[in-house]
């Protein structure tokens, strides 16, 4: 992952340990932390969403980090799940993952979360003119039923074309894309 796309943290050290310590997917890696604790790094909305989730497979704790805030309701919610809230800033990730905050205080976890900003990261959708979407995790483009996008012709699959990105899903995308441009080319008029 691009330090570029894990910016909107304004956390350094992230990038290198992404996929190995540092997620994005609560269904993809929750289980994978043994019950350890877990941490949630707030990059915005989806944040939440995350720090809601993540209980299930360990004690959490959520970094606001300066990112988010977040009103009675959502902390009294994320309390009753039994999640920890802590507003200090971080300074870095250390270590396999280790937090250090501003403030000096270290806090070691199996695993870290977060939402970061994504788009593809190919200039090819941009150069063939597809329409591209906003969603709350970034960027994507945009596609039909069938898969093809904007540009007729062209046909988007997998994580820059859906949310969320999950390899199962990419691959359904795939399969189902593989048939719509096989369709296309048997009845190119249809």
């Amino acid at each position: 992952m691009p330090d570029s796309v894990l910016s909107s943290t304004g956390i350094r050290s992230l990038s290198e340990r992404w996929g190995k310590s540092i997620f994005h997917c609560p269904y993809c890696h929750g289980y994978e932390l043994d019950s350890g604790r877990i941490a949630v790094i707030a990059t915005g909305p989806m944040s939440i969403h995350q720090a809601q989730l993540l209980p299930e497979w360990g004690d959490t704790t959520f970094f606001l980090n300066g990112a988010l805030e977040i009103d009675k309701a959502t902390r009294d919610d994320l309390v009753h799940r039994g999640v920890s809230i802590e507003s200090g800033l971080i300074e870095r990730i250390s270590g396999n993952v280790e937090v250090i905050l501003t403030d000096e205080r270290r806090m070691a976890f199996a695993g870290v979360f977060t939402a970061p900003h994504n788009e593809p990261s190919s200039p090819i959708a941009k150069q063939l003119d597809c329409r591209m979407v906003e969603i709350p995790m970034g960027k994507q483009i945009w596609t039909g039923d069938t898969k093809e996008t904007s540009a007729p012709g062209v046909f988007a699959c997998g994580d820059v074309a859906r949310a969320p990105h999950s390899v199962s899903l990419a691959v359904a995308d795939g399969a189902w894309a593989g048939a719509q441009i096989h369709r296309s080319l048997v009845w190119p008029d249809s």
